[in-house]
């Protein structure tokens, strides 16, 4: 009878170090598959945030040559308004105007007259 206990306590004892070891194993499997996951999860806004980022790129661009197209005919106006030599040039040339005794001489490349 001692030998039946000795052989079941044995038994147990394997036992639950195989069950230890096991459990080990799959907190080992759990560490190694949350890493993954934690990728595709997150993965997804990273691409979607570099789209982003170019896109943001290209519309600073745009704005900024908005911005210096908007300054350009700012000042333009402002010459326009406060400039009439300007005006007049700016008024004969775009009519094809000319003052008495006066001659316009236009030259012309392949795409049309040269401003």
């Amino acid at each position: 009878m001692l030998d039946e206990d000795f052989d079941v306590e044995q038994s147990q004892t394997g036992r639950s170090k195989l069950l230890s070891g096991l459990v080990k194993v799959n907190r080992y499997l759990l560490a190694l598959l949350i890493v993954p996951a934690g990728l595709i999860y997150f993965w997804p806004p990273f691409e979607d945030q570099k789209v982003a980022l170019e896109k943001l790129d290209g519309l600073t661009v745009q704005r900024d040559s908005m911005k210096a197209r908007a300054a350009l005919m700012e000042q333009k106006l402002e010459l326009i308004q406060k400039d009439e030599d300007y005006l007049e040039a700016m008024a004969r040339d775009r009519l094809h105007l000319q003052k008495d005794g006066e001659v316009i001489v236009r030259f012309e490349d392949g795409n049309g007259p040269v401003k």
